[in-house]
């Protein structure tokens, strides 16, 4: 869930997972998880998520569409939302999954100030990773590629990385 928060400096949120979890821990990522037989769709998913990790109800959350699905190095396909946030709005972190949440500047995000590409061998093979580290909090891969992504297609931001998702996303 790629939430905005609806103030004159608007942010995104983003969350730190728990170091003992077994899939990316202590990775930086947005409110989400894997969709159960019971949700009613993706959209259903992620709100259902974002409530269950910092406790954001969906009364509370505004939808205004996905963007580009992409797929993870551990091969999970993401497929993230976009909405807002009310600016007042109370977060409750649930330890058992996350360490933090916290929100980046927008206009941080879009300068290209915290914005790096790395290259990075992944089985024999260099990838091009997009990169933003803000503070401590060293933001990339998948997560970083969906924040290159709505940057440059929703805000006009210049991030010199190709954003567009792999045909086989």
């Amino acid at each position: 869930m790629v939430a905005l928060s609806n103030e004159p400096a608007p942010g995104v949120l983003l969350t730190q997972r728990s170091p003992h979890l077994s899939l990316h821990a202590g990775e930086i990522a947005f409110p989400g998880g894997k969709q159960d037989e019971s949700d009613e769709s993706l959209l259903h998913t992620a709100v259902r998520e974002m409530e269950e990790e910092v406790g954001i109800s969906t009364a509370q959350f505004e939808a205004l569409g996905a963007l580009h699905q992409r797929i993870t190095r551990t091969k999970i396909r993401v497929t993230p939302f976009i909405g807002i946030l009310p600016a007042d709005v109370t977060l409750r972190i649930n330890h058992d999954e996350l360490d933090s949440a916290f929100y980046v500047p927008v206009d941080q995000l879009c300068s290209g100030d915290l914005f790096s590409v790395v290259n990075v061998l992944d089985n024999g093979v260099t990838k091009r990773v997009a990169r933003f580290q803000f503070g401590d909090y060293d933001i990339w891969g998948v997560t970083a590629m969906i924040l290159a992504d709505a940057m440059n297609t929703l805000l006009g931001a210049r991030l010199p990385i190709d954003t567009q998702p792999l045909e086989n996303a």
